[in-house]
């Protein structure tokens, strides 16, 4: 691959030209394993290769404050997390306290929200380092397969329990419950495993 999308053909944006060659060695190097990553969160192969290209763009852009002590999939794997974040919150405004960062529920059923950093930080900032959204995504990949189906389109898909319920051939109270379930699952999870990812 010798552009990125959004940029003009032959036209590299900051940081300096000569790095692009090993920018596009590492890109080539990571690409099955940031697709596949970005198929998991869109579920789409349009989209995911939508998201890949934006990934690739805001991470070329942000080159200049890579480190190659870090493993450059990594580094990638957060912008790529980050930037599908974004775009669910511009596609779906209203929906923007059911993101990821409310996946957990303490058992009375108020949100607790999970530590992620603010989504317009730069790719630098030490916010960047948090293993939030690798590890929560593991967590939920260990629920039972009904309440991870209902976690992951309700706060990553975005649908509504009645679109959820529709999907799964349930009621709504049902669809309802899944989640509830689900989210006190992963709170106890997260408290016993990771409890830095609950806010203090």
């Amino acid at each position: 691959m010798s552009t990125i999308a959004g940029s003009a053909p032959g036209v590299l944006t900051p940081p300096a030209a000569e790095d692009y060659g090993r920018f596009e060695r590492m890109m080539n190097d990571t690409r099955r394993r940031a697709y596949s990553m970005a198929l998991q969160l869109t579920r789409n192969k349009s989209d995911a290769e939508d998201l890949l290209q934006d990934t690739y763009y805001k991470a070329w852009r942000g080159f200049e404050s890579y480190s190659p002590e870090r493993p450059f999939l990594n580094w990638l794997l957060r912008i790529m997390q980050r930037a599908y974040l974004d775009t669910r919150r511009r596609d779906n405004p209203i929906r923007k306290a059911e993101s990821l960062n409310q996946m957990v529920s303490p058992s009375d059923g108020e949100v607790q929200e999970l530590a992620i950093p603010d989504s317009r930080l730069a790719p630098d900032d030490e916010l960047f380092e948090s293993e939030y959204a690798s590890e929560v995504r593991a967590l939920i990949n260990e629920l039972p397969h009904l309440y991870r189906e209902a976690i992951e389109m309700c706060d990553i898909e975005g649908l509504s329990y009645a679109e959820i319920a529709e999907r799964q051939g349930t009621t709504i109270g049902t669809v309802r419950s899944r989640i509830h379930r689900g989210r006190k699952i992963l709170r106890d999870w997260v408290i016993s495993r990771r409890p830095s990812l609950i806010p203090k």
